[in-house]
């Protein structure tokens, strides 16, 4: 399954020129290759680029803030939880086998535009 969190992140690159994400209509799944070998990216990637970008702060501390900004602005647990790609365990986690894509997707796209300035 794709996480759709990126997809949003996906324009932003875009729009910065990285010519790091490309399209995910070529079926591997993977938003973000390596530039020099195509496949996953390491774990050292993302913190990376934030610095690169002048972005202060953690990946860890962005999926914080994403995760709060979800909470005041009444995007149901379990939207956020999935948009975060954290599993559902127990009774629950048996029964919800839906991926929310399309919720994720909006809740997503809201996101993008509060990070990047253009209202929540």
């Amino acid at each position: 399954m794709i996480h759709c969190g990126a997809t949003p992140l996906r324009h932003i690159a875009h729009s910065r020129n990285s010519g790091v994400a490309r399209s995910l209509s070529d079926g591997d799944g993977r938003v973000f290759p390596s530039p020099a070998t195509g496949r996953a990216l390491t774990n050292e990637a993302f913190p990376k680029l934030m610095r690169e970008l002048d972005i202060n702060g953690t990946a860890h501390g962005m999926r914080t803030a994403f995760r709060s900004w979800a909470a005041e602005h009444g995007v149901s647990r379990e939207v956020a939880e999935a948009c975060l790609a954290h599993v559902v365990k127990g009774v629950e986690g048996a029964y919800q086998r839906s991926d929310l894509l399309a919720a994720r997707a909006e809740v997503m796209q809201r996101w993008a535009r509060y990070v990047s300035g253009k209202g929540a």
